[in-house]
């Protein structure tokens, strides 16, 4: 068993299974986030790809077995934890080491898109980032870059899926790009980190963006990110589920049916409420109901 870990998150990665080629399988997809996203979630025991190239950024992350991808003249030799990149239009192949299943999961940012945070990151107009290294070994990146990618594979919120992914992204740039990029040291937002509190506070049932609240405080995406966190010690995303739980619990004090609350609140359903109200509260809604209005 492996396991990363890093930046508050950790993995479990298992042991390898008995080889069978039926195993082979592949998911790719698409998401609405900052403009479109195509993400590769990959399960390979003989697969192997041909010399290919992409239009945009390829960034891999092994989450099991061993790989030999082809990039830049040589043969890498990728495990567990291991991340590489690719520049738009980079030629790489390759695919499984020999008795092993490789499972990784992989992002096809734009261009524009690996600009955009690099800008951000420097508060300064930059060209797009470039990567010149081969694999590398970062615990804090990988498993960034894995909730980032869990977070845009299943029903998540807009803030959980951009939040995510930006931090991620921003991981990756500052500390494994070609020409190293210094972030820009963000001060106390009091006014803006007042402007995102309200606004989830009056509207907390809404599916809003990350983009939209930075545009309401008039500050960067990032930049918002990281002056939030500063001021509260929570992300935009967690003070938005904060918010929902103490609309939950108002709402189950007025006798609404549990099932009724976790849509009223915001949640996906009964059981997305029940995970959030009980590491709030402790408890679960329905212990809640029976310990604090007893029939």
């Amino acid at each position: 068993m492996y396991v990363l870990a890093g930046y508050g998150y950790t993995f479990l990665m298992a042991t390898q299974p008995t080889l069978s080629k039926s195993q082979d399988s592949a998911q790719l997809w698409r998401v609405d986030v900052f403009g479109g996203l195509e993400l590769l979630r990959a399960h390979f025991v003989e697969f192997s790809f041909s010399p290919h190239t992409h239009d945009e950024f390829m960034i891999g992350m092994t989450e099991n077995g061993f790989a030999l991808p082809q990039f830049r003249g040589a043969v890498r030799n990728v495990g567990p934890g291991d991340v590489f990149v690719l520049n738009p239009g980079e030629v790489h192949g390759g695919g499984p080491a020999a008795h092993s299943i490789w499972q990784y999961r992989s992002f096809y940012p734009s261009s524009a898109l690996m600009q955009r945070v690099a800008e951000e990151l420097s508060e300064v107009h930059r060209v797009v980032p470039q990567f010149t290294g081969g694999a590398v070994n970062s615990p804090i990146v990988a498993s960034m870059l894995w909730q980032a990618h869990k977070a845009l594979e299943g029903p998540s919120s807009a803030l959980v899926r951009e939040t995510a992914l930006l931090e991620a992204l921003a991981s990756l740039i500052t500390r494994h790009t070609a020409d190293k990029i210094a972030v820009h040291h963000t001060g106390i937002e009091h006014r803006a980190v007042k402007v995102v509190k309200d606004y989830l506070e009056a509207l907390p049932t809404e599916n809003v963006s990350l983009d939209t609240l930075a545009r309401e405080a008039n500050i960067s995406s990032f930049r918002l990110c990281r002056v939030f966190r500063r001021e509260t010690g929570l992300s935009p995303h967690a003070y938005q589920i904060l918010v929902r739980v103490r609309l939950a619990k108002s709402l189950l004090t007025k006798g609404m049916p549990i099932s009724q609350v976790a849509v009223e609140a915001g949640f996906f359903d009964q059981a997305h409420l029940t995970r959030h109200f009980k590491r709030v509260y402790g408890v679960t809604p329905g212990r809640y109901l029976s310990e604090v209005f007893p029939s």
